[in-house]
């Protein structure tokens, strides 16, 4: 399902969740600042409909048989504004060639396609758009179900020109036809980024710690370069976690991601609402930024401490209360922290132990007469005011000099 922002998500930070350069769906359907991109839509499609030898009628046609599907796809869909089927299909026609011709724009053989200078499908204009369409294709409100895609791949017959299908294989999954109706690109980056496995259970959510803490204990930090690489090495004491870039364009994607997972019921969803939480826990003041920045943990391209403390904490605020943990691939997050915990508990007994030894050691040799402990005193004094007269000593002579 593809639901708009809930409110109280949108009101801490109003621009994260619109996009900038383009609509794809119905949510953001002609505003006009997306006026200069409907135009490059309609050549999309041309261009599409014109290498496949598919009337645009025979493409809507296959559309009419899902539109149903596609309607129900969006869960806050203005059913008034589109109650016409045949607008709401010309929508999915025009945003799934548009999301096909300009994903398949880095391969360099679908670019002869297009002029060199055009401005957004050619190979100038692919680079110049790129970052920012990329950004605006995974905004939750942004998006089109797959279902869209796979119905015009699928209208083009067997030995016409279709675009590289490697081109945008980083952004639709290979089985993409064996996804739900409403699965979508947004839904892919995610699965992609946290790399999960689909076998699953659950476990209860353990306590918490902060990276500053931890590291008081020997706690020490590992850089990862994936996900699926998070671990706690209770032997040695080392936790390593995966880098997080931030700065303003990924900022509003982790948002994204979040408001995402917030409503969608998948390993995927549960596993980086973890995470963030994870995070959230972790990063409690500027002393733990500058902990994990040392580490090359986080990775910082904003302008302050502050602002990063600020948006790890706003985008674990962002997920929804769950009282349940994903395991995979023999990996839980409760069992990193659980790990943590015991870790930290069996270093302030070893510290107990070892004083309590040290204090009976001492006692039994040194204190077991009056006599023997006054003498200890007496020598610890008198050892003092030894170094105190060394430094003395030390400091008058280079005035000296």
């Amino acid at each position: 399902m593809i639901f708009k922002v809930p409110s109280h998500l949108r009101n801490k930070n109003l621009t994260a969740y619109e996009p900038k350069v383009v609509s794809i769906g119905p949510y953001h359907h002609g505003k006009p600042q997306f006026e200069f991109m409907e135009k490059q839509k309609r050549r999309a499609l041309d261009n599409f409909a014109k290498r496949s030898g598919v009337t645009i009628q025979a493409y809507t046609d296959e559309m009419r048989k899902v539109v149903g599907k596609l309607k129900s796809s969006y869960a806050d869909l203005d059913l008034v504004r589109w109650n016409d089927d045949d607008e709401f299909i010309k929508l999915m026609i025009l945003d799934g060639c548009f999301f096909i011709e300009f994903l398949s724009g880095r391969a360099r053989a679908f670019n002869r396609h297009y002029p060199d200078n055009d401005p957004v499908f050619g190979p100038r204009g692919h680079a110049i758009n790129d970052i920012a369409v990329r950004q605006d294709l995974l905004m939750v409100e942004n998006q089109l179900p797959y279902l869209a895609v796979q119905t015009l791949w699928l209208t083009v017959p067997e030995g016409r020109q279709k675009p590289d299908v490697g081109a945008i294989s980083q952004w639709v999954a290979s089985d993409i036809m064996e996804k739900d109706a409403g699965f979508h690109m947004l839904d892919t980056h995610m699965e992609e980024l946290l790399q999960i496995d689909k076998r699953s259970i659950h476990d209860k959510e353990p306590g918490k710690l902060c990276a500053s803490e931890l590291y008081q204990f020997n706690v020490y930090f590992r850089k990862a370069e994936s996900y699926n690489k998070l671990h706690f090495n209770i032997t040695t004491g080392v936790l390593t976690l995966p880098i997080i870039t931030i700065n303003e364009r990924t900022v509003s994607t982790y948002l994204n991601m979040v408001a995402r997972a917030s409503t969608r019921e998948s390993s995927t969803a549960a596993i980086f609402i973890i995470y963030t939480r994870l995070m959230g826990t972790l990063v409690q003041s500027t002393k733990d930024v500058r902990l994990l920045q040392s580490h090359g943990i986080i990775i910082n391209q904003l302008s302050n401490r502050e602002a990063v403390l600020e948006v790890i904490q706003d985008i674990a605020k962002g997920t929804i209360s769950s009282d349940v943990i994903v395991r995979s691939n023999d990996l839980s997050y409760i069992s990193i922290i659980e790990g943590l915990d015991k870790f930290c508990k069996l270093r302030t007994i070893r510290l107990r132990k070892t004083l309590y030894v040290w204090f009976t050691n001492l006692t039994e040799t040194h204190f077991k007469t009056p006599w023997s402990g006054l003498s200890l005193i007496a020598a610890i004094t008198l050892l003092a005011l030894t170094v105190i007269q060394t430094v003395y000593a030390i400091l008058s002579l280079s005035r000296q000099h």
